[in-house]
């Protein structure tokens, strides 16, 4: 390796010429400049620094794929072809060795021979637990069976009285086999003891390298009844000696494993794979996480949310039912479809419940459909820079605003991919007719932004011009069919993908968190800031244009005509709300640049899942949890997280929530390699 001085405007490395060397930014800065086509070239990021470059073009003898230049003095490591192949090649092989020599001390892998375990040694991922963490959840649904490589572990089923724990684990054990095979849910949780680290493999993989275990593994099924046999041992027991018990809430129930309780008469054992374990009620840091997420939001003011008073619910409720009965209103706009590889977004149902779905479009050129219950996933094949799979998960979801609101869900979404572009967005409706304004932004939305004569040319034009062009739509519609949306509007947010770029345009509060799930890099990347009217220039604009801005309780501004209390809006930016002036369509913007095998991710959002979170906490919940269950089940884990909050905070009131998580670069073994975009969600069975 050696150290090279880059002049100012020196480019270090040009777009399409044949790569020589790897480079580390030692000081300095870069500019990284595409170009496309016969299109002028375009900066896309600007790189400081740590910032390592050039390992692609190495790697796969590929041309570089953009012009990096300095934009003032700078120095560079840089590390040629030959030694950069020999580090990566070292690496591996230490890794490989190492996996070897652990798989051969594995006693369920003696039945393999050593061109099988040395097979499995190549497929094997990495994952480590801190103490107390979950590694698998009971009742959850994946695909990996994991193998304990350092640390402890312990199992542990849930039931009345608490988690009773049946099993322990130490280095060499293996588990999770069992949801593997049957693909039904997790029977069990498995915590890590101290610290852990695991081996993991998924199904395909599972099924290819380990095909010979497969009737071996799946002994250990009977495990499980010896398991809720000691469940039901426990609880009768627990049951027995404190009868009074029963009225008693579980999170309160007073710890039975005190170190200064007999346990004896409680205990039995049982045996699994040479381990004895005697079962107990225990309490688990997992078990109590809900106190513990729930006492980050003592800082939190309890929300007071106001329901439409000057309208009797009755006149609210004869509206919207006389809505439902309009065509033009619940219906999908055919002046609005885009043809292309997919077109999905939310229906309009009547009449709905707390949690349930929302109804669904979907529209599609290409996409295979597999259905399983309600749940529907679809995919396709696009065009992509990316070097694996995109996966999608979308939910939405009815909130409970009180027992006589007769408003429907008033969130919605939109997945759209039309030509190189996949196009996401998320639309969180307020006020009376709330619904029926996401419900038309999310058709026009990604509409005009396909129809705009600035797509592909200039991103930021385009997604500007569509959401002010939407607000023009919005306003002549509900003229034409006589809805007031003085009150009524949505907040939008947007995420487009074009090749290697993340674009991001949002307004009001429903916002787009960017991070990385990679093992190594986990970590928040961008995280949209919502549009208040205490935000000194939003404040400055509003005031201007005649509204007045209040602090109602401390840290709470709203909206207000001068000299009245309407309407109280809490965003400076959303479609609809006229009554105020100064309250703007026009989004705001900002791009990241994701290189081909980057691990990034994205959830764009309603309100209804960061009102009592922030983009740090979600990406440290979410990062590991995806690389290890998948779009779709931490989708579900990080709306029940949302609901609890709300409950803590608010009873029984909840607002809609809504989420699209997208993760790029998955894992694609198990798919299809002729399709390379897969979106997982919900039709409620009275949908069509």
């Amino acid at each position: 390796m050696c150290l090279k001085a880059i002049a100012k405007g020196e480019s270090v490395i040009k777009q399409g010429d044949v790569g020589d060397f790897f480079y580390i930014v030692k000081s300095g800065d870069f500019d990284i400049i595409v170009k496309k086509g016969g299109d002028p070239a375009k900066k896309v990021f600007e790189a400081g620094v740590g910032f390592a470059f050039g390992e692609l073009a190495l790697l796969y003898n590929a041309p570089r794929s953009a012009t990096i230049t300095a934009s003032a003095p700078s120095e560079v490591w840089a590390l040629d072809r030959t030694a950069f192949r020999n580090l990566v090649v070292l690496s591996a092989e230490t890794q490989f060795r190492a996996r070897v020599d652990f798989l051969n001390g594995v006693d369920v892998f003696q039945v393999l021979d050593e061109r099988e375990r040395a097979s499995l040694a190549e497929v094997l991922e990495e994952e480590e637990f801190e103490d107390d963490e979950a590694i698998v959840e009971q009742d959850e649904k994946d695909d990996k069976m994991f193998i304990l490589q350092t640390g402890k572990a312990v199992a542990c089923i849930r039931g009345e009285q608490g988690e009773v724990e049946v099993m322990q684990y130490s280095a060499g054990d293996y588990f999770g086999e069992i949801a593997l095979l049957s693909g039904e849910p997790r029977k069990a949780s498995v915590y890590a003891v101290g610290h852990a680290t695991c081996l993991y493999i998924t199904r395909p993989t599972f099924l290819r390298v380990l095909g010979p275990l497969k009737s071996l593994l799946e002994r250990n099924i009977s495990r499980y009844e010896k398991y809720q046999d000691a469940l039901a041992h426990v609880e009768h027991a627990e049951h027995a000696e404190h009868p009074d018990d029963e009225h008693e809430s579980p999170a309160h129930s007073p710890r039975r494993d005190s170190p200064h309780q007999d346990h004896h008469d409680n205990e039995e054992e049982f045996t699994s794979g040479g381990a004895l374990r005697k079962t107990k009620v225990v309490n688990r840091k997992r078990q109590r996480k809900v106190a513990e997420d729930i006492s980050v939001l003592d800082n939190h003011k309890k929300v007071d949310h106001e329901l439409p008073s000057e309208t009797p619910p009755e006149t609210l409720a004869d509206k919207v039912a006389q809505d439902f009965k309009n065509p033009t209103l619940v219906s999908p706009a055919k002046e609005f479809e885009v043809r292309g590889l997919m077109q999905a977004f939310g229906g309009m149902l009547a009449n709905q419940k707390f949690t349930q779905d929302k109804a669904m479009h979907v529209r599609s050129e290409a996409a295979s459909l597999t259905k399983k219950g309600e749940e529907e996933t679809y995919e396709w094949q696009g065009q992509t820079k990316l070097k694996q799979a995109t996966e999608i998960s979308v939910i939405c979801q009815k909130g409970q605003k009180s027992a006589s609101d007769p408003t429907p869900n008033q969130d919605n979404f939109f997945v759209h991919h039309v030509g190189s572009a996949t196009v996401y967005g998320v639309a969180d409706g307020h006020g009376p007719f709330g619904h029926l304004v996401s419900f038309r932004i999310v058709q026009t939305l990604p509409h005009f932004i396909a129809k705009s004569e600035h797509a592909g040319k200039d991103w930021e034009l385009t997604l500007k011009d569509a959401f002010l062009k939407s607000q023009s739509d919005l306003v002549a519609f509900c003229e034409a069919q006589g809805i007031n949306i003085e009150a009524s509007g949505a907040a939008a947010s947007v995420v487009l993908l074009e090749e290697q770029t993340v674009h991001i345009a949002h307004i009001g509060d429903s916002r787009v968190m960017l991070g990385s799930w990679n093992r190594r890099d986990s970590r928040l990347i961008f995280c949209t800031k919502d549009h208040k009217p205490e935000m000194p220039a939003e404040r400055a604009r509003l005031e201007a244009a005649g509204s007045e801005v209040r602090e109602i309780d401390p840290g709470n501004f709203r909206i207000y005509l001068s000299g009245s209390n309407f309407p109280g809006l809490t965003m400076s930016r959303a479609f609809g709300d006229r009554a105020c002036g100064g309250v703007l369509q026009e989004p705001e913007y900002h791009k990241e640049l994701m290189q081909p095998n980057d691990q990034f991710y994205c959830i764009l959002a309603s309100d209804g899942i960061w009102e009592f979170m922030e983009g740090e906490e979600v990406c440290t919940m979410t990062a590991k949890k995806l690389r290890l269950k998948g779009p779709r089940e931490t989708l579900h884990h990080l709306v029940s997280a949302s609901r609890k909050r709300w409950g803590y905070c608010c009873g029984d009131y909840c607002d809609d929530i809504t989420a699209i998580l997208v993760q790029w670069n998955a894992s694609s073994e198990n798919k299809d390699s002729r399709r390379n975009h897969t979106m997982t969600l919900t039709r409620p069975a009275a949908a069509g």
